[in-house]
């Protein structure tokens, strides 16, 4: 006996992503229902909803692979639209859904979907000649609007002139860049790719005075393109430098110095009385610095950190003794995040979109020669 098409939108909506992908083939009424704009919007929504949605470890090593979540185990290489043309950096992640980068490639930005395997290269980008290539970068989701947006910030050298930049802004929505207000000053970020929490992109500031080192947060609404100064702790140590993150979609602070590094975590955005430091990492166990937190165990008595030594650790939240997590036959592993499945398509398929222009000749001589030699 048939479904009604509502109970069956139902069903189907409390499933996982992998398995409705599989069902897609099962007739064409399943694949249109399930490939629906309005049914991977509702699947979306509800995947996010959920306190303990399917979850996956992603992460270059240097390859971009997968893992199972918690235990690093099953790891498969996937089949990202960089994996032939080189390195894959991993700009950042939203809803599941990845930014990759490519430097070999002229810095190739694309979108790409773990869970449906396709992609999407943006548009290409000229870069100002009047502008040196100090990139920074951000991918996030501007719920106002349902846009998934990708910013690309360009700033000219100190000392070499007067001050120019350029805030480029592009929209999934809309498949174009428009461009946003300048940056309002020069900043100098340690990590180039900035953090999305509460609608915002969030880089550490760092600059001299006098020979000492500043921090400043550093924040881009993607709703209304504005920057803002993000306040910070009430410090009482000194310490070497700051790395911003997300931890529990709470924005999270990692400040290290020689001996220990603290966690913080800013429950309520925006109010600086709710910052609260959560843990304090001893430096004995040799764990170098910490660059950012991944996401707590299931079980929550275990956090993973990435350091900057290209590690991975499992944090005891109650001995407070970290591990290494050796992921497979990689000894190193980098990009570490978390993502959720999800049905969203990107309509890019295969390599040939990523050649670059010395490629394409290279392969329009091979075709003119075997034509030649064919009609000989």
């Amino acid at each position: 006996m048939d479904l009604p098409v509502d109970l069956m939108i139902n069903i189907f909506l409390r499933l996982t992503a992998k398995p409705l992908m599989q069902f897609k083939i099962v007739c064409k009424l399943w694949y249109y229902l399930i490939s629906s704009p309005q049914f991977v919007e509702l699947h979306l929504d509800q995947t996010l909803a959920q306190s303990n949605p399917k979850l996956h470890f992603v992460f270059s090593a240097p390859h971009l692979s997968s893992a199972e979540f918690d235990t690093f185990g099953r790891i498969s290489e996937l089949d990202n639209p960089f994996r032939i043309q080189g390195f894959a950096h991993v700009v950042g992640s939203c809803h599941g859904l990845l930014c990759l980068s490519n430097y070999d490639l002229h810095l190739t930005i694309v979108l790409y979907n773990p869970t449906t395997r396709t992609h999407k290269k943006l548009p290409f980008l000229p870069k100002p000649s009047s502008l040196s290539n100090r990139y920074s970068f951000g991918f996030g989701y501007d719920e106002e609007s349902r846009d998934y947006k990708f910013v690309r910030i360009l700033q000219s050298d100190e000392g070499m002139g007067p001050f120019k930049s350029q805030v480029m802004v592009y929209s999934l929505k809309t498949d174009s860049w428009i461009r946003a207000p300048d940056v309002p000053c020069p900043y100098f970020s340690y990590r180039d790719d900035g953090v999305f929490v509460n609608g915002t992109l969030h880089w550490v500031h760092e600059s001299l005075l006098k020979d000492e080192k500043r921090f400043m947060i550093v924040g881009f609404n993607l709703g209304n393109h504005s920057f803002t100064e993000v306040p910070q702790p009430k410090f009482e140590e000194k310490f070497i430098n700051l790395r911003v993150g997300m931890l529990d979609g709470c924005l999270c602070l990692i400040s290290n110095d020689l001996d220990h590094s603290d966690i913080w975590v800013m429950k309520e955005y925006g109010v600086v009385e709710s910052w609260t430091r959560l843990y304090k990492v001893e430096q004995s166990q040799h764990l170098m610095f910490l660059e950012w937190p991944i996401a707590y165990s299931l079980d929550r008595q275990k956090l993973f950190l990435q350091l900057n030594t290209w590690r991975v650790v499992s944090l005891d939240l109650q001995t407070m003794v970290a591990k290494d997590i050796k992921a497979s036959n990689f000894p190193r592993c980098f990009d570490t995040l978390v993502c959720i499945e999800n049905l969203i398509m990107f309509k890019d398929t295969g390599s040939k979109a990523l050649e670059t222009d010395h490629q394409q000749k290279k392969r329009r001589r091979r075709r003119k020669h075997v034509y030649q030699r064919t009609n000989r």
